[in-house]
C-alpha cells in the first residue's frame, strides 16, 4: 500500500540518507556526517543544523569538529522555514561562503514515455569489478564517488544498476530504498556513448525494476536541463519547495 506523497517525508529521507555510506554523530542542535577516508565527498562530510536556537555556537562547533579531522567544514540546508535568514549572520561572522544551489527535486507520479533499447543489458551490480571501478573513477565523479559506492553497496537496500552494450559498461543508475521513499541517484552515461538513449532506457528500466521491489515513492534531484528533460519523460514532476536549497562551507586547507 502506498501512502500519499508528502514533501516533508521526502525531505526527511533526503536529510538522513548519507547514514548509508558515512559516519554520523548527533549533536543537540543537529547531525554531523563525516568520513576521514573520503574527505573530498561533500555528501560524506557535512552537517545539518536542525535547531535554530543558539546557532552561533552550533556553527563554531561544526567548524571545530571538522578542523580536528582535517576536513573542510560544510553545512547543508535542512529545509527549515527561515533557516538561511537565521543562520546567515553566524555563517558570515565565521567566514563561511554561502551558495544558493540550482538543484530541484522531482517525484515520480506519471507513467514513463521512455522505451528500452534492444541490446542494452542492464543488471544489478553487487560488487564493483575492475571495469566498473575504472569507469566510476574516470568518468562518474572520481575516486571519492567510487568510495561512496563501495561503502553504499554494503547496504542491502542500495541497488546499483549497470548497463552494458556489446560487453562494455556504458551507463549506470542507483536507487536506495528507505521507509516509504526511494532515492534515485548516480544516473550517468559514459561520454563516448551519450546521445544514444542509454540514460533514458536505464531510467525506464530502473522504474520497472523498483516496482518489483517496493511501492515506495520514487524521487530524485537535478540541476541539469538535459537530465531534467529525460526525467520528465520518465514521469517525474517538479516538487515545489518553500525553502531555498543552499550550502555553506569554509576552506581551511586543500584536500588532495
Amino acid at each position: 500500500m502506498q501512502f500519499p506523497f508528502s514533501v516533508k517525508r521526502m525531505l526527511e529521507t533526503e536529510l538522513r540518507f548519507p547514514q548509508r555510506f558515512t559516519n554520523m554523530v548527533q549533536r543537540n542542535y543537529g547531525l554531523i556526517f563525516f568520513n576521514e577516508g573520503n574527505k573530498r565527498s561533500y555528501d560524506s562530510n557535512h552537517a545539518l543544523i536542525l535547531d535554530l536556537i543558539g546557532v552561533e555556537s552550533s556553527v563554531r562547533d561544526i567548524e571545530s569538529f571538522y578542523k580536528s579531522k582535517g576536513i573542510n567544514p560544510r553545512i547543508y540546508g535542512a529545509f527549515l522555514p527561515m533557516e538561511l535568514e537565521k543562520l546567515k549572520p553566524s555563517l558570515e561572522n565565521n567566514n563561511f561562503t554561502i551558495d544558493l544551489l540550482p538543484d530541484r527535486f522531482y517525484h515520480h507520479d506519471q507513467e514513463s514515455s521512455l522505451m528500452p533499447i534492444d541490446g542494452l543489458r542492464i543488471e544489478r551490480v553487487r560488487n564493483l569489478t575492475i571495469d566498473v571501478m575504472e569507469a566510476i573513477a574516470m568518468e562518474f565523479g572520481g575516486d571519492y564517488t567510487l568510495r561512496v559506492a563501495e561503502r553504499h553497496l554494503q547496504h542491502p537496500s542500495y541497488h546499483l544498476l549497470c548497463g552494458f552494450w556489446e560487453g562494455e559498461m556504458v551507463s549506470l543508475a542507483s536507487v536506495g530504498i528507505f521507509a516509504g521513499y526511494s532515492r534515485v541517484d548516480d544516473v550517468y552515461t559514459r561520454t563516448d556513448f551519450r546521445g544514444r538513449g542509454f540514460a533514458g532506457a536505464m531510467l525506464h528500466h530502473l522504474i520497472q525494476y523498483h516496482r518489483q521491489l517496493s511501492t515506495n515513492h520514487l524521487y530524485l534531484y537535478s540541476s541539469s536541463p538535459e537530465s531534467i528533460r529525460i526525467y520528465q519523460k520518465a514521469g517525474f514532476s517538479l516538487v515545489n519547495l518553500e525553502t531555498p536549497i543552499w550550502e555553506a562551507y569554509k576552506i581551511l586547507q586543500p584536500i588532495g
